[in-house]
């Protein structure tokens, strides 16, 4: 459980019966294995020098482990699988984060995405449900440090907040190095869903999310043998 009326499902009887739908889905069918959402991801963390220098000639090191080679071709990827967040009716604003750390901490010029979340409401947009809220620009060290922790409540960022007005069938991509949070559902019956997963570089561990984890709760099977 993330907070208080907030819940973060990664294991369980219906998300299995989800992965094996989308195991055997076409690549054009569902969140985590959308061709069109990947090839965007892929060239956002493999960004392409403008110039002629073929500068992807110079990475050598691409040939150890039975690696492409400097061929240029896109690093690989690794995916999650798709996870869901509760959001319960009376949940407040959730603290304001960032879902993974930068890799370096001295002044360079931003590097690409190593992590990027994508995500996809299941209830259409309602302001008392509540949504996502981003700081615009916060991907940068150099920005979020220069704002963070100016005061108590980060009222410093209001001027860069972005909340998209969501509906079913739209997604998000966000690099995960981004600050946000999930807003307050004030509602008094509507449960805000959302499916996510996550995609990173293949060298990057994500042992906080994705680690095997014991399950809270044991599973039984009822009467017709499905695990419940």
């Amino acid at each position: 459980m993330r907070e208080d009326l907030r819940l973060d499902l990664r294991k369980g009887p219906a998300l299995d019966r989800i992965r094996q739908n989308t195991a055997d889905a076409d690549d054009v069918e569902f969140l985590r294995g959308n061709s069109s959402l990947l090839e965007i991801i892929r060239r956002t963390m493999n960004p392409r020098d403008e110039s002629d220098k073929k500068l992807w000639l110079g990475n050598i090191g691409r040939f150890n482990f039975g690696g492409s080679g400097n061929d240029g071709s896109y690093q690989n990827l690794r995916t999650s699988d798709v996870g869901g967040i509760v959001s319960l009716p009376g949940a407040a604003d959730q603290a304001l984060h960032a879902d993974t750390p930068h890799l370096f901490e001295h002044n360079i010029a931003n590097l690409p995405a190593h992590y990027i979340n994508m995500f996809a409401p299941c209830t259409n947009f309602n302001e008392q449900v509540g949504g996502t809220a981003f700081i615009h620009g916060s991907h940068s060290l150099e920005f979020t440090a220069k704002h963070y922790g100016q005061d108590s409540n980060n009222s410093i960022f209001y001027p860069y907040l972005v909340r998209p007005r969501l509906e079913v069938g739209d997604v998000v991509l966000f690099d995960c190095r981004m600050l946000h949070f999930g807003l307050a559902n004030t509602s008094k019956t509507i449960e805000r869903c959302i499916c996510y997963s996550n995609t990173w570089m293949d060298w990057f561990h994500d042992k906080k999310n994705w680690d095997k984890n014991r399950a809270i709760f044991e599973e039984k099977e009822n009467d017709d043998g499905e695990n419940k």
